[in-house]
């Protein structure tokens, strides 16, 4: 008796031990990523994570719009033209101005873009938890 209470003992220790470390888990991804959607995921993302991803593909008569679902924090989402000479191997330059800037929180929507390639870039601005999804629709 006194050994399989020492095993419970063990293994709800382990259990809480293991949830402990998961909950300190962070994540700011990209989930889905094709030519005509993207859409990240934040659990805990922590101030100032950011990262890039390509390439979203717009044709004559669609547009980009971006929808925040986001219970927490900030996210800019900026979704920059890429020229018809940029390569895979080569970063966009991001020095210049942003076709869209969407600082997404709650529940929020934008739309804007023409015909063209187009990289977005995610930040942080403030820890957030939720989705923004981005993605191709026809102008309506």
């Amino acid at each position: 008796m006194k050994r399989i209470r020492s095993f419970a003992s063990i293994a709800a220790l382990t259990l809480f031990l293991l949830t402990l470390t998961s909950c300190g888990q962070s994540v700011f991804d990209v989930t889905e990523n094709t030519g005509k959607l993207m859409v990240i995921t934040a659990e805990k993302a922590r101030k100032n994570d950011y990262f890039m991803v390509s390439s979203l593909e717009v044709d004559d008569g669609e547009q980009i719009a971006i929808t925040s679902n986001l219970t927490k924090g900030v996210i800019r989402v900026e979704i920059i033209g890429v020229s018809a000479e940029q390569s895979v191997d080569t970063l966009p330059e991001i020095d210049d101005e942003a076709t869209i800037t969407f600082d997404a929180s709650g529940t929020g929507a934008t739309s804007g873009a023409g015909a063209g390639e187009y990289w977005m870039k995610a930040t942080c601005l403030e820890s957030a938890t939720g989705s923004v999804r981005i993605e191709v629709t026809p102008i309506a």
